[in-house]
């Protein structure tokens, strides 16, 4: 049974999100599931620590996706771990794909994050929720979608 993370400890069971059948095709529907599906992958990966699905489906040049994979594995490393921080994507927009990487633009929702020690202890302080707009490029390969580039739209 699902339990989210508390300063009791980290979450238990938590269901791994799993890729949609139209995130797997190179059409304007493909590459917003895709998008979703990345995010959800973001989102488990700060639940869990488990970073290399979030790996796999980002692009070794994506500096922006690197970074956030640095940072999950950074707060969870010396027994740590994070509670909140869950990413709703409600509004996804992509541009059709036309054989150049595709764009897509989402509206991403992230609850508040607090990084604990291992007796339960903040971190640090808490961080703040988001409700902001990303911008992120997504490459189609012939097997399935990527994302090659990532960032906040100011």
């Amino acid at each position: 049974m699902y339990k989210p993370a508390d300063a009791s400890g980290p979450a238990q069971n938590v269901p791994v999100p799993v890729l949609p059948e139209v995130a797997k095709t190179e059409t304007k529907e493909g590459a917003e599931a895709f998008a979703k599906y990345w995010f959800s992958v973001l989102s488990y990966a700060y639940e869990t620590g488990d970073t290399e699905h979030l790996s796999a489906l980002s692009g070794p040049d994506c500096v922006f996706c690197n970074g956030l994979v640095d940072n999950i594995e950074t707060a969870w490393s010396d027994g740590k771990w994070i509670s909140g921080g869950r990413i709703e994507t409600p509004a996804v927009t992509a541009d059709a794909p036309s054989g150049e990487p595709t764009r897509v633009t989402l509206q991403v929702i992230q609850k508040e994050l607090v990084i604990h020690n291992p007796d339960g202890s903040p971190y640090q302080e808490a961080t703040a929720g988001t409700n902001s707009g990303s911008q992120a490029t997504a490459t189609f390969d012939g097997t399935g979608w990527t994302i090659s580039k990532l960032s906040l739209i100011r």
